[in-house]
């Protein structure tokens, strides 16, 4: 099929590449999975926080809010976010990683609270008093209904005439005659523009298509589910407390609909591919979490694992080489996918098209340079 543009990768970024594309000319989604958001995209914690350390990867974070806030008229049958709250605790001897905290969700138009030990107690009852001396609370942080948000863009973009596949693994890349020509399992698809939205396979991507890798490592996560605490009286406590974590961010709970979900917050090196919980790694979680607080895990409801891939600078890319015309990036959200998708997703049209980034994008700060694949020191590691 002849197209404007042709997206590799069905999670939530090329989604939204695709919802936002879709506006400006005929879009081909294809995925190698059976479904969208199989992988990194299904397997998140769904939370909107500006508290990210990685500074391009804080302003379009900080670019996104309005969108999740107010999406587009008809683009979703319920909201996209709900109020959640963020909390991180410290000892006395890691209040530095909290006045960075607050200052970086400041920087990001973002509300932040220093508590002391009585006011994080407040906020997340279960913590143990001698394991936090402050918190700062995101105020503003929030829940994410990541498969309200991905077929909210996946129908909008189908809506605007976008063809999107599943199952449709690639094969092979090449370029002929000024179009990226993309064979996979289920046909061929041509297009002047190739949009690398592959996740942790994204410089296997590349490599197909003979253009430099950026250096993607792709990190496996680990996560569970226990039961909420249940109050004497019957029912259960905990549901709308914050999603909390460790300074030292070793762990982390987050409520949510009938249990909490816990995480060791750990970072394995791994190869692109279907992720597995290690037994090792689950332990660990809830031993750490119950170090510091006074849940109680006695067995998870269930375990996954989902994967995280970085760039050097822990910061997304998205943009065009200079060294391959048409062909841009769209990957190492390390983890922040969908929340920063609202803004990657405008900037990544944007330069699809060869139009300067929207005005807002640039009000926030996101600058081409910051964002592009051809930035120094990018591969290095």
């Amino acid at each position: 099929m002849r197209a404007d543009f042709v997206i590799i990768g069905g999670g939530i970024s090329g989604a939204a590449a695709a919802f936002f594309l879709s506006e400006a000319g005929q879009v081909v989604l294809i995925e190698q999975e059976s479904h969208f958001g199989t992988h990194s995209s299904g397997r998140t914690a769904g939370q909107f926080t500006v508290g990210i350390s990685a500074d391009t990867m804080r302003v379009a974070a900080a670019a996104s809010r309005s969108f999740f806030q107010t999406p587009p008229e008809g683009f979703a049958e319920g909201p996209l976010i709900s109020p959640r709250g963020s909390l991180t605790v410290a000892r006395r001897d890691r209040f530095a990683v909290l006045d960075r905290l607050e200052a970086r969700i400041a920087e990001a138009g973002g509300r932040a609270e220093r508590l002391d030990r009585a006011g994080a107690l407040a906020a997340f009852p279960a913590l143990r008093p001698e394991t936090v001396d402050e918190a700062v609370l995101e105020v503003d942080a929030a829940d994410i209904d990541v498969d309200r948000l991905l077929q909210g863009y996946l129908r909008g973009a189908r809506r605007n005439g976008a063809q999107t596949e599943t199952g449709a693994a690639v094969t092979a890349i090449h370029r002929e005659g000024g179009l990226w020509v993309v064979d996979t399992a289920t046909g061929r698809h041509e297009a002047p523009v190739l949009v690398n939205a592959a996740g942790g396979w994204a410089d296997r991507v590349a490599g197909l298509a003979g253009v430099a890798p950026i250096g993607l490592t792709p990190y496996r996560r680990t996560a569970f589910t226990f039961p909420l605490i249940q109050a004497p009286e019957g029912g259960s406590i905990g549901g709308d407390w914050p999603h909390v974590t460790s300074a030292e961010y070793d762990w982390y709970v987050k409520p949510e609909a009938g249990c909490f979900m816990g995480s060791p917050a750990d970072a394995h090196r791994v190869q692109p591919g279907e992720m597995y919980p290690e037994d090792f790694d689950v332990a660990l979680g809830i031993h750490a979490i119950e170090r510091d607080t006074r849940l109680t895990i006695r067995r998870p409801l269930a375990s996954w694992a989902g994967m995280r891939s970085f760039v050097a600078d822990r910061n997304p890319v998205c943009g065009m080489s200079g060294a391959a015309p048409g062909f841009v990036w769209l990957a190492g959200q390390g983890g922040c996918g969908v929340l920063t998708s609202p803004a990657l997703g405008r900037a990544v049209a944007a330069i699809a098209c060869n139009r300067p980034l929207p005005d807002d994008l640039d009000d926030w700060g996101l600058r081409l340079a910051a964002l592009s694949p051809d930035r120094p020191g990018l591969a290095a590691g």
